[in-house]
């Protein structure tokens, strides 16, 4: 029986404090193509029945990384300690609760910050946090509004520059790192795959949920962008006029109104499908043949393939970005759930690409 092996460290204190873990969560990433990166947070439970918490040096703001059969998987500070103290101290627990670099990018406010690259802006405000190289960039961006003083939070900034040019964080062993929509491919890697049974080279599922048309989430037909300080702008899909408008508002730091206006309508034509699906699924490490390719989803890989069988139909596959991760980890297994959303949000018009979009397979031909 197949296990992952976890470990839990202070990197401040260079402490492996894994031994007193009891069982931990985390989560990070986000639910859909259009939510906002809110943040990931980790709850460690482990024993204090002799002061273990103390031993390990964990207090406010220490470094914790969470590995995953030796990588890491998961990288946050102390955000703060319940301490559940029995009357003898016998059997006391304590409970760690971490917060990852977008949490702390919240809690960090810019005042009157200009930006001066353009097309690197994930980069240039890794380097303005108090943690720095938490935050990355691979390949240049669409050109984003930068030159003028900004005010408020860099996580509210970090979302705004997705939101304009509509690509992605990747989670990379532990590091977010921001990849642009025109180079999504170049992570585009074959060979794995979720499917109903496990084998040695496909990761078995043990619960699937098929999502459909959530009004506002994954189901959009009408978009409201406004680029700092330019006028909104407005797309509408033709389905807003068969089915009434399903309207989501979008602020970003597009620099032009045309640009304001190709992010609108990109959002409006590739959401407008009520039959794209989205997945929710869960997996056992335990359950699995081979634990590779779960290892490696868990580090480094953001896109796979899942296969399925809808009841009455016929078996599908096809491509997904894995959005959003929550994994549980008890002393003799690790459930995984994974928000997977259709990869033809992503899609442009490469024509001799077959997974990232072909002439009369995409929505995106406006």
């Amino acid at each position: 029986m197949a296990k992952l092996t976890w470990v839990l460290y202070n990197s401040d204190a260079s402490i492996d404090f894994t031994s007193s873990v009891k069982y931990f969560t985390y989560n990070q990433g986000r639910r859909s193509v259009l939510d906002n990166y809110a943040g990931g947070t980790a709850t460690i439970t482990m024993k204090n029945d002799n002061g273990q918490v103390a031993s390990a040096f964990l207090a406010y703001r220490q470094k914790v990384l969470i590995k995953c059969d030796g990588t890491n998987a998961f990288i946050g500070w102390v955000q703060g300690i319940d301490y559940n103290d029995t009357p003898t101290g016998a059997a006391s627990t304590a409970t760690i609760t971490l917060g990852d670099a977008w949490v702390l990018a919240g809690q960090q406010i810019a005042t009157s910050q200009a930006l001066s690259n353009n097309t690197f802006p994930v980069t240039e405000i890794a380097a303005l946090q108090f943690y720095t190289g938490q935050f990355s960039q691979d390949y240049a961006s669409s050109s984003t509004r930068g030159s003028y003083d900004y005010a408020g939070d860099f996580a509210t900034r970090l979302n705004q520059i997705v939101a304009s040019d509509r690509g992605r964080f990747l989670v990379i062993e532990g590091i977010h790192t921001y990849v642009p929509f025109r180079s999504l491919n170049n992570y585009l890697i074959s060979g794995y795959e979720f499917a109903r049974t496990p084998t040695a080279s496909k990761i078995g599922y043990q619960s699937f949920d098929r999502v459909k048309a959530i009004g506002n989430q994954t189901y959009v037909n009408s978009a409201q962008v406004t680029p700092e300080s330019l006028a909104t702008q407005t797309a509408t899909n033709a389905q807003a006029f068969v089915v009434g408008t399903s309207t989501i508002t979008v602020a970003t730091l597009n620099t032009t109104v045309t640009d304001g206006m190709n992010t609108a309508t990109w959002i409006a034509n590739s959401m407008a499908d009520s039959n794209q699906q989205s997945f929710a699924i869960t997996c056992t490490d335990i359950a699995q043949v081979s634990l590779a390719d779960l290892y490696s989803i868990l580090t480094v890989v953001s896109f796979a393939e899942i296969s399925y069988t809808p009841p009455g139909g016929v078996s599908t596959t096809e491509w997904v970005s894995i959005e959003g991760v929550t994994v549980r980890g008890f002393i003799d297994h690790t459930e995984i759930d994974f928000n997977l959303a259709s990869f033809t949000y992503y899609r442009a018009f490469i024509l001799n690409d077959t997974v990232m979009g072909v002439l009369d397979s995409s929505r995106l031909g406006y």
